[in-house]
C-alpha cells in the first residue's frame, strides 16, 4: 500500500468520525424537536461530508506522469 493512500485513508476515517460526532452534537443541542427538521437536517449533513472526502481521495491518487 502506498504511503499517500494510507495517510489519506486515516484522514478519511478521522474526518468521518469527527464530522459525524459534530453533526450529532449540533442535532441534539440546536435542532428543534421535530421530525420534519430531522428529515431535512440529516440528508443535508449526510451529503456535505462528501465534498472534503472527494478532495482527499483526489489527493490520494498517484500524480500523473507526462
Amino acid at each position: 500500500m502506498n504511503t499517500r493512500k494510507a495517510i489519506g485513508m486515516a484522514i478519511l476515517i478521522l474526518l468521518l468520525v469527527i464530522y459525524s460526532l459534530v453533526c450529532m452534537l449540533i442535532a441534539v443541542n440546536f435542532l428543534p424537536d421535530s421530525k420534519i427538521a430531522e428529515l431535512i437536517y440529516y440528508p443535508i449533513v449526510g451529503v456535505i461530508w462528501i465534498f472534503p472526502a472527494m478532495k482527499i481521495v483526489k489527493w490520494m491518487q498517484p500524480p500523473e506522469t507526462q
